[in-house]
């Protein structure tokens, strides 16, 4: 930016003087007031399409992170629905195995009573023979 007297003496060492000196310092003042006008637009433009960008940056970041979010909240379900598959899985097992158990022990007290059964119809069968004995003896 050049000053007014700055301007004069430009203008005097081309040989103006009077009001050709007047309108060449005006006249350059005009251009450089234009000059710094456009670069102050040309700034605010810069500024006004970097806003732009960062306001897109945000938004990309902020449609990312909400991908992420479901994403997350996706697997975490699918973790929870696993999870609740295998306890009931463990559940159904364990409910299995005491069946199994239950059922291992109805046939040992089965077997249990045919062997008192058994062992009762022997001896009643020993006391038969035994009572038979006896009547042959006392005969």
């Amino acid at each position: 930016m050049s000053t007014a007297q700055q301007l004069r003496e430009t203008g005097e060492a081309m040989g103006l003087r009077g009001a050709e000196l007047q309108n060449f310092v005006r006249d350059q003042q005009t251009l450089e007031r234009e000059e710094r006008e456009r670069q102050r637009q040309d700034r605010e433009k810069e500024d006004e399409r970097l806003e732009k960008m960062r306001l897109f940056e945000i938004e990309q970041k902020a449609k990312e992170d909400e991908r992420k979010a479901k994403e997350d909240e996706r697997l975490e379900r699918t973790r929870l629905f696993e999870l609740e598959r295998g306890k009931l899985e463990l559940k159904r097992g364990e409910e299995a195995r005491q069946e199994k158990e239950k059922e291992r022990q109805l046939e040992l007290e089965r077997e249990e009573r045919a062997r008192k059964e058994r062992e009762r119809e022997r001896r009643l069968e020993l006391e038969r023979e035994e009572r038979a004995r006896q009547f042959q003896i006392d005969k």
